[in-house]
């Protein structure tokens, strides 16, 4: 059973992510000579194993080969599977206890891993595709 402060957490959490997706939010990144690089609002940036800066419509995540992966969603999510893929969604993707990449349902909505290990999502959580 979840206590009174892991749901308000969780509501606190989706409340600001989703203000922050509303607000046009945007990922960037630092490359390899130091130079910082932001995606355009609602997109994502990661940097790939040469230190260069990939930027992408939604989230961006790197996968076990160094590459960078990004959602096709703006304001959606990407995160790695313990198998080092990275799967993404429509809102933020968070990584369980179980090495599964969860994301929130509802578009650009919040995702957080609770103290238990489990995926909390607003709007309910799927699995990343």
């Amino acid at each position: 059973m979840l206590s009174h402060q892991s749901v308000y957490a969780a509501l606190i959490f989706s409340f600001f992510t989703a203000f922050s997706n509303m607000a046009g939010a945007q990922q960037c990144a630092t490359n390899s000579g130091g130079q910082v690089v932001c995606a355009a609002p609602g997109g994502g940036a990661a940097v790939n194993s040469g230190g260069r800066v990939v930027t992408g419509v939604g989230g961006c995540a790197v996968n076990s080969g160094g590459q960078v992966v990004c959602g096709d969603t703006p304001g959606g999510g990407a995160a790695v599977n313990s198998g080092g893929q990275v799967k993404t969604g429509v809102g933020q993707c968070v990584t369980n206890s179980s090495g599964q990449v969860m994301c929130s349902s509802a578009p650009g909505g919040g995702a957080a891993v609770n103290s238990g290990g489990r995926a909390v999502c607003a709007g309910g959580c799927v699995f990343g595709q």
